[in-house]
């Protein structure tokens, strides 16, 4: 229908029905048939998500670690294929594994991935990164499949210092996986919880010497298939430092003041026993 046809039946009702002028009329009647509103595409959604998740890491700094990877030699490896900040690595007998080539962080910075064992039944995430001028391992799934902890501390592996943990890890299942370096500590976050927090002061750390095809960074995998995605790093910025610091400051107090809490309680039992 023209404007014109639209205007005449305007003009037509209100002399019918009493609507008052043309105008009001034709305004009720767009008002009746109000254009519907649009609805975003499923592209416009996927667009707008993939660029909240461009802008969450751009304000974290983190930038994909790809480009300079390459395949390890350890001797017996599988087959491993990368692709971009990705790798499927194959069943090695015992280990297969990729090594980063580029420039590394060493001091104040953290790294993340995420990793799955799709087959086999021992360690499928060996990342080996900085500390400083030396390195560690983060062992996910070592020593048949139930450990979790870095080598080396103080000349122990995974499975027998103070990092050492029990922990299942299912096959097939993605795991998120965060370390941090800093001139304080070493921590490690896996699914958004962290699980290892080594003080730096007074410890000796380095690899295992098996590991040695993955240093300075690298990752490897020990008897099964495993995939690895999402490779990233981001240096720590100054805010992030200061939290950290926050974080120590308060853990002290809190030791402090459970530690006075505690002696408080045994002079109490003390004074009840001597009545």
């Amino acid at each position: 229908m023209t404007n014109i046809n639209v205007f005449t039946l305007a003009i037509v009702l209100s002399t019918i029905f009493g609507v008052g002028s043309p105008e009001t009329a034709l305004a009720q009647s767009s008002e009746s048939n109000p254009t519907p509103a649009a609805v975003p595409s499923e592209s416009d959604a996927k667009v707008d998500e993939k660029t909240d998740s461009e802008k969450a890491n751009a304000a974290k700094n983190w930038k994909p670690l790809e480009g300079s990877w390459v395949v390890c030699q350890f001797g017996g490896d599988g087959e491993v294929e990368i692709k971009g900040n990705s790798a499927k690595i194959g069943y090695g007998d015992p280990l297969s594994g990729i090594r980063w080539e580029g420039d590394v962080l060493r001091e104040n910075y953290e790294i993340a991935l995420e990793a799955r064992r799709t087959e086999g039944y021992d360690f499928f995430c060996g990342l080996t990164f900085p500390v400083g001028e030396s390195k560690v391992s983060l062992i996910m799934g070592g020593w048949g499949g139930g450990i979790l902890g870095i080598s080396n501390v103080d000349d122990n592996d995974a499975s027998q210092n103070a990092t050492t943990q029990f922990r299942n890890f299912d096959n097939d299942t993605w795991y998120k996986v965060r370390a941090r370096v800093t001139d304080k500590a070493i921590e490690c976050w896996i699914d958004g919880k962290k699980l290892i927090d080594q003080s730096r002061e007074g410890h000796v750390f380095d690899i295992r010497a098996e590991m040695e095809q993955c240093e300075p960074l690298g990752v490897a995998a020990f008897q099964c298939d495993s995939e690895i995605r999402n490779m990233r790093v981001r240096r720590l910025t100054a805010e992030d430092l200061a939290s950290e610091n926050q974080d120590e400051s308060d853990k002290a107090a809190s030791n402090a003041d459970t530690a006075k809490k505690n002696t408080a309680k045994k002079n109490d039992v003390k004074q009840k026993e001597s009545k």
